[in-house]
C-alpha cells in the first residue's frame, strides 16, 4: 500500500501527521521541481530526514566542532580498508573518536532542522511507501536500533512543524526555512548558507535552533499522552532487548544505576525496572533510587532470593518474577494507573478548551479540499479526544477501513492491523445502526455486538466503553468513526466536539463533491 498526490492538496504537515497517528512506519518522498526530499518513519516515530541542506554524518559532525576534519579523514581511510565495511558511526564510535550520544543528539538536530525546512513547501507531489525504510546516512543502523538511541520527540516536532505551516498559511511571521529553492547539480550534496547552520551540539541548550519558537510548558494530559520511558538496570542485557521488540509504544533504554529514574528535559518521570536477581542489584538499591528520584516508579525483578517484603518496604511499587509475560502486564498496569492519576486530575482543564477546538474544527475541516485531507483532518482532532479511532468509508459492498490510530491490546498499530478489513453491511452492529440512523452511539464494548473480524483486531478497551460518530454528507451516511479510549482506565468525553468535527468534515466532503461536480478549476 502507498500514498500519493500533490502538495497544493495534501500539505506536507498533513501528510506527516497523518503518518504519525497511524503509527506506520514507510518513507515519505517529497519532490519539488528537481529538488528531492525524504523522511522515514519506524511506528509512526520519524527516524531520518534528508533535505536540500542536510549534511552527510561526517561533514556535519566537523561543522558542529565535535570532529576535526583530521579524524574524520583517518575513519574514512580505514573504513574505505575494511572488507564488509562498518559504517562511519561505527568506525569513528569503536575508536573512541566519538561519544554515541553526541552522534545521534546531532543526528536528532539535522532531523528536527529539516522537518522544519520540508513543512514550508507546498508545490511538488509526495509518496509514501509503507514498509521501506531507508538507513540513515553513513549509519546503516535498522530503525529499531536508531529508536533506542534517539530521544527525538515526534510529536512536538510535528506539532512546532504545524504551527509553522499554519501561520504561513495565515499571512503571519515566516517561521522555519524558505521553500526550496531551484535544485543544484546534485540536490542531496547541496552546501547550505551560513544562516542555516545548526547550533554546536556541545552547547545545545533548551533555546530552539533559530526559527522555531519556543512553546509553551506541556499541561499534564499532553505530558500523560507522551510514551512512557522505561529504564532497565540489570546485569542481563537481553532483558531490555526483549522488552524493546514486545512494547514498541514504549521508550526502552537500559542504564547504569546512576542514571535511573533520570529523565531526558520536558519528559514526566520513567518507570525503572531494577533486576534484583542473584548477582543483579542490591535490595538497598531501591531505597536509594527512592530517596533520590522519588518522582521515578520502580519495578523490580525478583526471585525465590529476595524477600519481597523488603523489596516493598524499601519504595518498589511491583516486584514480579522475571518472566517475560508478567514484567510486560506489571509494567502495562503501572504505566495505566500512573497516566489516569495525571489525566483524571487535569481533565477539567482540557474541558475548557473545548471553545478553541470549536473555532479550530471549522477552520481546519474547511471546504476545497480532497477527501483525503478531510479524512487526515478529522482523525487528527479526533486524537486528542480518544486514544484510538478507525476511519471507514462507506461503499456499497461494506466498510472499508481507511485509516487508524493507537495500539490494540498486543501493543500494534491499529493502522496496521485493520488494514484491507471490510465489514458486511448486512451485519447488525453499533456501525450498521449509526449507519441506518445517523445516530452518534456512545455503549459498553460488549454491547456493541462488533464482528469478530473487528473485535478481535480492537481486544476489549480497558474501561469498556467505546463510541461510533457517523460522519454525515448532504443526503446519507458517507464514513464512521470507531473511537475509544485504550488501555486508558476513562470514559470518553466531549462527545459534542467529536460529533461536531464528524459533521463539519461530512460538509467539507459534500461541497467537495458538489465543486467537483459542477467542473470547477482546482
Amino acid at each position: 500500500m502507498s500514498l500519493s498526490g500533490n502538495l497544493e492538496d495534501v500539505s506536507v504537515a498533513d501528510a506527516l501527521q497523518f503518518i504519525h497517528l497511524g503509527g506506520r512506519t514507510g518513507t515519505l518522498e517529497l519532490q519539488s521541481g528537481g529538488t528531492v526530499a525524504t523522511i522515514a518513519f519506524h511506528q509512526g516515530r520519524i527516524v531520518n530526514a534528508w533535505g536540500p541542506s542536510s549534511k552527510r554524518l561526517g561533514d556535519l559532525l566537523v561543522s558542529e566542532g565535535v570532529l576535526d576534519r583530521a579524524t574524520l579523514n583517518a575513519a574514512l581511510k580505514a573504513q574505505e580498508a575494511e572488507q564488509p565495511r562498518r559504517s562511519l558511526g561505527q568506525v569513528l564510535i569503536s575508536g573512541g573518536a566519538l561519544a554515541p550520544e553526541v552522534m545521534y543528539r546531532a543526528i536528532e538536530q539535522q532531523i528536527e532542522k529539516t522537518v522544519y525546512e520540508l513543512v514550508t513547501w507546498t508545490q511538488g507531489t509526495f509518496h509514501f511507501t509503507l514498509d521501506e525504510v531507508r538507513p540513515i546516512d553513513d549509519i546503516a543502523v535498522v530503525p529499531g536500533d536508531v529508536i533506542r538511541h534517539l530521544n527525538l520527540d515526534t510529536q512536538m516536532v510535528l506539532l512546532d512543524a504545524l504551527r509553522i505551516f499554519d501561520e504561513r498559511n495565515r499571512g503571519g511571521p515566516r517561521e522555519g526555512p524558505s521553500p526550496p529553492p531551484p535544485a543544484p547539480a546534485s540536490p542531496q550534496r547541496a552546501t547550505p548558507t551560513p544562516a542555516q547552520e545548526l547550533p554546536p551540539v556541545a552547547a545545545r541548550s533548551p533555546t530552539p535552533a533559530q526559527g522555531v519558537a519556543t512553546l509553551p510548558a506541556r499541561s499534564a494530559p499532553e505530558a500523560a499522552q507522551e510514551k512512557v520511558r522505561l529504564q532497565v538496570v540489570s546485569a542481563d542485557k537481553h532483558i531490555a532487548e526483549k522488552l524493546a521488540q514486545s512494547l514498541p509504544e514504549v521508550n526502552v533504554a537500559r542504564v547504569g544505576l546512576r542514571e535511573a529514574g533520570t529523565p531526558p528535559p520536558g519528559e514526566p518521570p520513567p518507570i525503572v525496572l531494577l533486576d534484583l536477581r542473584g548477582a543483579g542489584v542490591a535490595l538497598d538499591a531501591v531505597a536509594a533510587l527512592r530517596r533520590a528520584r522519588p518522582r521515578a516508579s520502580i519495578l523490580a525483578i525478583v526471585d525465590g532470593g529476595v524477600p519481597v517484603l523488603q523489596v516493598y518496604q524499601a519504595g518498589a511499587m511491583s516486584a514480579v518474577p522475571g518472566e517475560l509475560p508478567l514484567l510486560i502486564a506489571a509494567f502495562r498496569s503501572l504505566a495505566d494507573n500512573r497516566r489516569d492519576l495525571i489525566t483524571g486530575g487535569a481533565r477539567a482543564d482540557r474541558l475548557n478548551d473545548s471553545f478553541q477546538k470549536l473555532r479550530r474544527i471549522v477552520g481546519d475541516l474547511r471546504s476545497g479540499l480532497i477527501s483525503t485531507t478531510i479524512s487526515l483532518s478529522l482523525m487528527n482532532i479526533i486524537s486528542e479526544s480518544v486514544e484510538r479511532a478507525v476511519l471507514f468509508l462507506v461503499r456499497r459492498d461494506g466498510l472499508v477501513a481507511l485509516g487508524a490510530f493507537g495500539n490494540n491490546g498486543e501493543g500494534k498499530p491499529l493502522a496496521q492491523v485493520t488494514r484491507g478489513l471490510k465489514l458486511a453491511l448486512s451485519d447488525k452492529n453499533a456501525l450498521t445502526e449509526s449507519l441506518d440512523d445517523g445516530q452518534v452511539r456512545a455503549l459498553p464494548f460488549d454491547e456493541a455486538a462488533f464482528p469478530q473480524s473487528l473485535a478481535s483486531v480492537l481486544g476489549k478497551p480497558r474501561s469498556g466503553q467505546c463510541a461510533v460518530f457517523p460522519v454525515l454528507g448532504g443526503q446519507r451516511v458517507i464514513a464512521l468513526v470507531y473511537a475509544d479510549n485504550g488501555h486508558s482506565n476513562r470514559a470518553i468525553e466531549e462527545l459534542d466536539i467529536l460529533e461536531l468535527a464528524a459533521a463539519q468534515a461530512g460538509l467539507a466532503f459534500e461541497n467537495e463533491l458538489l465543486r467537483r461536480q459542477a467542473g470547477q478549476p482546482q
